[in-house]
């Protein structure tokens, strides 16, 4: 049955957090995308759903009366002094997928990684057809082609410019998570953290795929959006991400169908328990998370 809180993350800000991602752009903000477009913006709407940048649907009209919709990205949030790379990157990822058409990515169009325009960082892309899918109609076939899209992804050339992946670190005080079950589950999951990773292949990484940041229209992936955090390192990072996603919303269930399925297109059959685990440590909170902590004790039941 699907989590009603895990379906609303996203669209129940608070007032300050609200204003702060949902707000209208500045004035300065606006007047450099026209500048860099070369359009007069006509239309602004705010998109819901992210939670970690202001994201904008803008729609602009040219000097000949072509309409151009473009997405703007805005770093508006403190997180920002921890990972000052992210805009940059972010710029860096779309040029290098850009080059890539079995990746529907967006198209970059303008950017601003350091903020010179009014102190914040932005980027604008072209805006992608689709929807986010958390509900498909046949849940085979959205599951297939989500873990069709991850081979196209690992298969894009690694730069020297991507950054090199390492499993984000647990967060401070909350694991093992006060309301666990399974407190020996958050302790294994911490001792696959601090030991080595299993051998695997450097590819190129979403490093953050799942079905929120995939578009469709109809059965069709359209888009893949949210570049931010993409860097160089092992595949199953990408299919953990996801897993522990699906696992939240679906169950653990929906979780395993996917990694078969990804399984079956890559022949690959040594998927090791500790991606599971190391992807969850760095996402608990204060809030009580049932289906987190079947999926960590699950994971660590298969360490042995």
């Amino acid at each position: 049955m699907t989590d009603p809180l895990r379906v609303a993350h996203g669209f129940n800000l608070d007032e300050h957090l609200h204003r702060r991602l949902r707000g209208r752009p500045p004035a300065s903000a606006i007047a450099w995308v026209e500048s860099q477009l070369r359009a007069r913006i006509t239309t602004i709407r705010a998109l819901d759903g992210g939670t970690s940048s202001a994201v904008h649907m803008l729609s602009l009209e040219t000097s000949a009366g072509a309409r151009l919709d473009v997405v703007l990205r805005r770093y508006v949030l403190d997180w920002l002094s921890e990972e000052p790379w992210a805009p940059g990157n972010e710029a860096t990822v779309l040029r290098l997928l850009n080059a890539v058409p079995a990746v529907p990515s967006p198209r970059l169009l303008a950017a601003d990684p350091d903020g010179s325009v009014d102190g914040t960082p932005m980027i604008v892309m072209a805006a992608l057809p689709g929807d986010v899918v958390w509900e498909p109609t046949s849940e085979e076939m959205w599951l297939r082609r989500l873990a069709e899209m991850l081979p196209a992804i690992h298969s894009v050339a690694v730069s020297s410019e991507l950054l090199d992946w390492s499993p984000y670190p647990p967060e401070p005080g909350l694991v093992p998570p006060p309301w666990t079950k399974h407190r020996w589950a958050w302790e294994r999951a911490l001792d696959a953290y601090a030991g080595p990773p299993p051998p695997s292949d450097r590819v190129f990484l979403h490093r953050d795929f799942h079905p929120g940041n995939v578009l469709w229209v109809h059965e069709r992936i359209t888009g893949v959006v949210d570049w931010v955090s993409s860097c160089a390192g092992p595949p199953e990072e990408d299919v953990s991400h996801c897993r522990v996603n699906l696992a939240g919303h679906h169950g653990q269930g929906q979780a395993d169908r996917f990694l078969t399925y990804w399984q079956d297109i890559t022949g690959r059959r040594d998927y090791h328990p500790y991606w599971d685990l190391t992807n969850v440590v760095s996402m608990v909170s204060d809030d009580p998370d049932p289906a987190l902590d079947e999926f960590v004790a699950t994971a660590a039941a298969q360490m042995g």
